[in-house]
Parts: C-alpha cells; sequence; structure tokens
C-alpha cells in the first residue's frame, strides 16, 4: 500500500493536469509501475489526486498488484475522502474513508478465508488531518529545513508523520534533467498503511515542479525502489 504515495506545489489547482510515472522494482530487479494524476476537485480549493500501482506480467506469478487510490480535499486544510482498492497478492480490500468536522466514517469490504466481510466505523474528529496519500504528496510543499510533522489518519488513528532532510543530492541526469534534490526521511509508529518497516526515504526535485523522482524502501531483505520514468507538467492557462 506504501506504493501509492507522494505532491508539492502551493495552493490547490497549480497541479492539475500533472501525471507522473514511477518504475518499480525489487532487490534491482524491474516487478511494476506506478502513476498519479492531479485534477479538479469539487470546489475551487480542492483537488482529487489518483493514484495505481501494477506488477509486470512476469512478476504476477509471484505476487500480484492492482491497486487504485483516489484522494480528496484541501493541501492546506486537510482530507475529505479517502478512497481505496487494494490487491496485493492474497490481501484484497476495498475502502471509503470520509473526514469530517463531526467526525471520520471508514467503510470497509475485505477477504478474508471465509469469504467478504463488510463493516463501517466511526471515529474522532481530527481536523487537519490528512490520508496516507495526500500527506506524502504534502513532501513537494514543505518549507524550510526542518523537521516537520504531518497528522495523518490511517487504520484506526491519526498518526504523527515524522519527516527529517537529510541532505541533498545533485543528479547528472534522469527524466528531470540536472536537478538537485532533497532527501527526505520518513518516519512513523503506525502498525497499519504506514508500518514502519524499514528505512523510508522520498528524493524531491528542488526546482519548480518539486517531483518526487524517488522513493525508496530499505528493508532487511532488499530494496524496494520507485524511480520516476515520466513527468506531464500541469496544465497552464
Amino acid at each position: 500500500m506504501w506504493l501509492m504515495m507522494m505532491l508539492g506545489g502551493a495552493l490547490a489547482g497549480e497541479l492539475d493536469g500533472e501525471r507522473l510515472t514511477w518504475s518499480l522494482s525489487f532487490a534491482g530487479i524491474t516487478a511494476g509501475e506506478a502513476w498519479a494524476t492531479v485534477k479538479p476537485g469539487p470546489t475551487s480549493d480542492q483537488q482529487i489526486i489518483e493514484a495505481g500501482a501494477r506488477n509486470a506480467d512476469w512478476y504476477g506469478a509471484i505476487y500480484s498488484i492492482d491497486d487504485f487510490i483516489r484522494s480528496t480535499g484541501s493541501l492546506t486544510s486537510g482530507s475529505v475522502r479517502y478512497e481505496t482498492r487494494f490487491r496485493e497478492g492474497g490481501f484484497q480490500q476495498d475502502q471509503d474513508m470520509t473526514l469530517s468536522p463531526e467526525g471520520i466514517t471508514v467503510w470497509r469490504n475485505q477477504k478474508f478465508k471465509e469469504g467478504w466481510r463488510e463493516w463501517t466505523k466511526t471515529y474522532p474528529a481530527a481536523p487537519g488531518a490528512a490520508d496516507p496519500l495526500s500527506a506524502l504528496y504534502m513532501l513537494r510543499r514543505l518549507e524550510g529545513e526542518g523537521p516537520w510533522v504531518l497528522p495523518v489518519f490511517s487504520g484506526e488513528e491519526t498518526w504523527p508523520l515524522e519527516v527529517e532532510l537529510l541532505g541533498r543530492e545533485v543528479w547528472s541526469k534522469g527524466v528531470m534533467g540536472p536537478v538537485t534534490v532533497r532527501v527526505l526521511s520518513l518516519r512513523t509508529l503506525h502498525e497499519g498503511d504506514w508500518e514502519q518497516r524499514g528505512k523510508f526515504l522520498v528524493y524531491v526535485t528542488e526546482d519548480a515542479h518539486r517531483v518526487p523522482a524517488r522513493v525508496v524502501i530499505k528493508l532487511n531483505v532488499g530494496a524496494i525502489r520507485a524511480e520516476l520514468i515520466a513527468h506531464t507538467p500541469p496544465f497552464k492557462e
């Protein structure tokens, strides 16, 4: 589920029309592809971020991935809706989460050994909280040298996402051309979507686009890596 994450810019609307595509690899072997797009939301101050990931054909026999996520909300005042469809190996779950001043309502439908089970739960309101997808997009908004803490609702609680600037690197080539990137380290104590299983690094370009050009999760058994392979800039009138 970590595959669906990554944004920046300033006000809502500035990223409308953007599309990002990453190549996914495990232990240095290409295993799939992920993408993310941004389009206008239901109100003038909101955006809809959609993202997905699929395994390469050859990798499906080892581990199948067919995920889709939609996040609706403001990058300044928090999320209002978070919809997911996860199909990862034996894990299959649909989710629809709404966030309002009255509370957070989460509907889930998950496949277990005995079949599909559906349930709905309500949690206390968390004003300004982001969902996991919009939270990682917010990394592109961070100013200064940090550290930063972002409130993220996932699972059954609002968790602090701790972000630290480790340094900068100069890349001589890539989709974005010669560019300097900020290396951000992410840490959370959450035991669900964001469970801390290894070192989580996000490389964000330090240019006008602030694109998440690379994501690396370092595990004991190898590294999961998302490398930017295509970028369509936002639409400008």
